[in-house]
């Protein structure tokens, strides 16, 4: 009799336990951005809509789960079947999710958000088309609103777009703007000065900065050395050097901040 008391009791303790990180888990999650699709978006991961089930799990064995799946009952008759629309991860482990990933109703993914430094707040956000990446939005001052785009095509990075200028509109405006190459390098600036949403200036960094051949190394000569004084024949004669004239004034351009992730 007394051992299945003490069987009850663990039992009893072991369910008081899995309901406290439930809680933990569900109820504390980051602040996202101020995007149209988010609130939209965020609404898969309610787990008491009709038709939704959800389940977590505890993948490092600390007693608090760290992974929450929503699943979305579609179908009819025979055809009946779970679909997963949102899956909420705990990446360190602090009881505070910090990935929001969602599926839409094929099990494709559409958005991703991210707390990248774990502050509470949603940093990054991913699109999707197809499977792929197709653009990341980020909030590089922690205000809540997305002041950088990054779009890519063909698995990579093509174009960075940037607010430098604050505005009180909670929507994007972007007035600076770079362009890479295959290999990840800059190759194109634009400014927009007067905030209108078109570039006032664009810049070349090819031509701003070209690159320049590295010099040979000499190479030593089999042949003596002549005497000093005796001329080369195979270097032409110096010519006069001309009288120096001031040279024109750059240009000089508005910092431009790093736009990398």
């Amino acid at each position: 009799m007394k051992r299945w008391a003490a069987i009850g009791a663990l039992v009893a303790l072991g369910c008081s336990s899995t309901t406290t990180s439930a809680r933990r888990l569900v109820l504390r999650s980051a602040t996202g951005m101020q995007t149209a699709t988010a609130r939209e978006d965020r609404s898969r991961c309610d787990a008491t809509r009709p038709g939704r089930t959800s389940s977590e799990y505890d993948t490092n064995s600390d007693g608090v789960p760290d992974v929450r799946k929503v699943f979305q009952t579609v179908g009819e008759a025979a055809e009946v079947h779970s679909v997963l629309v949102c899956r909420e991860v705990d990446l360190n482990h602090d009881g505070s999710k910090d990935v929001f990933r969602f599926y839409n109703d094929e099990g494709r993914t559409l958005r991703e958000e991210e707390d990248r430094d774990f502050d509470g707040r949603i940093d990054v956000i991913t699109y999707f088309e197809g499977g792929d990446v197709v653009r990341r939005e980020f909030d590089t001052n922690a205000d809540g609103m997305v002041d950088m785009r990054l779009y890519f095509r063909d698995h990579r990075a093509f174009r960075a777009e940037r607010e430098l200028q604050a505005d009180s509109s909670p929507d994007f405006h972007a007035d600076y703007w770079e362009f890479f190459d295959t290999h990840g390098n800059v190759v194109r600036i634009g400014w927009d000065y007067d905030h209108d949403g078109r570039a006032d200036r664009w810049d070349r960094i090819d031509r701003l900065a070209p690159q320049r051949p590295q010099a040979s190394a000499q190479q030593p000569s089999s042949q003596p050395a002549p005497p000093p004084g005796t001329p080369d024949p195979a270097t032409p004669p110096a010519a006069p050097t001309p009288a120096p004239t001031a040279a024109p004034t750059p240009t000089t351009a508005p910092a431009t901040p790093s736009v990398s992730p």
